[in-house]
């Protein structure tokens, strides 16, 4: 009899167990596909949007419930191949993940009452502003995730997973933009940007020479008002105007500094402060910001609202033909190059923004895919936005979206380029850069190499001229006068570097370059800059080289543990170029781990080759053996 009993409990046990599997094994299932759909969605309206938010909660609670404490047991197994990062960063992650549903959940129920309408962009604004105590609580929550998140480390995570802790960190600061909105959307009072169209064909420091000059106004979260017209048009010479800086006077021969050259920093909070002291169309006008896009930008954003009708153009504008119709509607008619050619030559501008407005303000299109486009166009510095706010100056920093210069705990480089040749030659360059670091040296060093190839093969003299041609794209074809701008970290010097010597005939002083490197303090706190000028013809290739000795402190040393960090900044407006990293470790020491993931080790050499889309940190930890 006790040994019949003892049967049906082990049977009754052991069908509970069966259950609890397939019941977590469900769950886990359910929760899977629901992590696909918010990394990959088809759409992404407010309904469908909390649809997935409520049921990612609902799926969350449960599996916690029945997991309990189990999951504080996962990291036990971090032994297992192939899973066992997953399981070591499990409690983390699940932490992570339920204080983010939680705040998801707690906005869509307040959106719920508040009778949002994503259909209408001014009534879900008014909704933000109505649900502030539940968005405060939301971002408690949300703080509490990104704490969670930060002690994970994603080199040691599945790919699967690494992804999307990578996707989810770069997604959050996105949060902290809610609570603004209202103010951001003139609710209190009405609120003035000064929008910068940018031609990344003619590269400047900011992203791209400042073609274009709009002014935007909102009040109570709709747009009071847009205009747009030709950067030329914004000049008023009976105010005064700076000087340049100098290399725009010495190169380009400019005498006064106006709106269209404004962005010399690649430090967009100091051109975005520069543009509004230089913008003299609209002095009555309290600016509260600067947004600034490139074509790239445009292009991506076009795409993303859907197709826009305009009066002139036969078919619709996308983000495939919208620089051929740009093109198209700036060439120059039978007429040639007239004075009412140079009047409306830019006239394309209005009736694209005018088009862009009615789009946006219809809600006709994927707010996901708009979502996602908007955050890797500021990734990439193809989009850049200044508030004058400054909590929303500092939710941009925090993100990384404001476009400004970062200090990095260790090593430090950025590629500044800018074109003073008066052309839109940038779109036939191809770079790249080569970086050997050599922390093995008595004082660490480095060698830097910056590849530059002009594609296209015609014969043209390098003569300095203002002047324009009959096509677009034959203003391609000219020569690069370019001045390279190298930032690196305080502590390091220049030990030598390229010479590249510039003939008096390509220059409008009628005097030689000698081409020789100059170092000096950046005009931005906290950097070095190394500078010259730089001629390309078409058809040639051109490497310049340095050789620096780095900061003693670029290793930073723990005992016998060891890091090196190199931050790589991406210039606003250029090209995804490859990147080659080798960093040669100290004899006697051992890689302890590398990110980001794709590196590759062969002694003591740990090379990296990437795309450069964005700004990218390198961190290196070591031990002695």
């Amino acid at each position: 009899m006790i040994k019949r009993v003892s049967l049906i409990l082990m049977g009754l046990g052991l069908l509970l167990l069966i259950v609890w599997i397939l019941r977590v094994g469900w769950l886990t299932q359910s929760l899977r596909a629901r992590l696909v759909q918010i990394e990959n969605p088809a759409s992404l309206d407010l309904a469908s949007g909390c649809d997935l938010v409520w049921n990612t909660q609902s799926d969350l609670s449960s599996l916690r419930v029945q997991v309990g404490g189990l999951v504080a047991l996962a990291p036990m197994f971090s032994w297992m191949p192939g899973v066992g990062g997953d399981l070591r960063a499990a409690p983390e992650l699940l932490a992570a993940g339920s204080d983010l549903s939680e705040a998801g959940a707690l906005i869509c129920d307040a959106l719920a009452r508040a009778g949002a309408n994503d259909g209408d962009l001014a009534a879900m604004a008014r909704a933000l502003n109505d649900i502030q105590p539940a968005m405060r609580t939301a971002l408690a929550y949300v703080a509490r995730a990104e704490q969670s998140l930060a002690r994970v480390h994603t080199t040691a995570l599945s790919p699967s997973w690494a992804r999307r802790v990578e996707l989810l960190t770069r997604a959050l600061p996105l949060a902290r933009f809610a609570p603004l909105v209202p103010t951001l959307a003139g609710f209190d009072q009405p609120r003035a940007y000064l929008l910068l169209a940018l031609n990344e064909d003619e590269l400047r420091p900011g992203g791209g020479f400042i073609t274009g000059v709009g002014e935007v106004r909102v009040q109570a979260g709709r747009i009071a008002g847009l205009s747009f017209r030709d950067s030329y048009a914004v000049d008023d010479f009976s105010k005064p105007y700076p000087d340049p800086p100098e290399p725009l006077r010495r190169y380009m021969q400019i005498d006064q500094w106006v709106l269209r050259d404004s962005n010399w920093s690649p430090d967009f909070p100091t051109s975005a402060r520069e543009a509004i002291a230089l913008y003299r169309a609209n002095p009555l006008v309290a600016l509260d910001g600067v947004i600034a896009l490139d074509q790239r930008a445009v292009q991506d954003l076009v795409s993303a609202i859907g197709p826009l009708r305009i009066a002139d153009s036969p078919e619709p504008i996308t983000g495939q033909n919208l620089l051929t119709y740009i093109r198209r509607a700036w060439a120059p008619s039978d007429g040639g190059f007239t004075g009412a050619w140079w009047l409306r030559r830019k006239s394309f501008m209005s009736p694209l923004a005018d088009a862009a407005r009615a789009r946006i303000e219809s809600g006709q299109f994927d707010k996901g895919a708009l979502a996602k486009t908007v955050m890797n166009l500021l990734e990439s510095r193809h989009i850049q936005i200044y508030f004058q706010n400054p909590d929303a100056a500092s939710a941009l920093r925090a993100a990384g979206w404001d476009g400004a210069l970062r200090k990095s705990s260790g090593d430090f480089l950025l590629v500044v380029d800018a074109n003073l040749g008066y052309n839109k030659v940038n779109a036939r360059i191809q770079q790249s850069l080569a970086y050997a670091v050599d922390l093995n040296a008595a004082r660490p060093r480095a060698e830097l190499a910056l590849v530059y190839t002009h594609t296209v093969a015609v014969t043209n003299p390098c003569r300095p001229e203002i002047r324009y041609d009959l096509v677009y794209e034959q203003m391609m074809n000219r020569c690069y006068w370019d001045y390279a701008r190298v930032y690196i970290a305080p502590g390091a010097q220049l030990d030598n570097a390229t010479r590249v010597e510039i003939p008096a005939t390509a220059l409008f002083t009628r005097q030689s370059d000698p081409g020789v490197v100059s170092a000096r303090a950046a005009d931005e706190p906290g950097f070095q800059s190394l500078e010259a000028l730089t001629l390309l013809a078409p058809g040639k290739n051109l490497t310049r080289e340095f050789a620096l000795t780095l900061a003693e402190d670029v290793v930073q040393w723990s005992g016998n543990a060891g890091q090196y960090v190199l931050l790589i900044q991406k210039q606003a407006g250029t090209a995804n170029y490859p990147v080659a990293v080798q960093v040669r470790l100290p004899d006697q020491t051992m890689l302890i781990d590398a990110q980001p993931r794709a590196f590759t080790v062969a002694g003591e050499r740990v090379t990296f080759q990437f795309k450069l889309e964005r700004d990218v940190e390198i961190r290196l930890r070591f031990k002695r053996r």
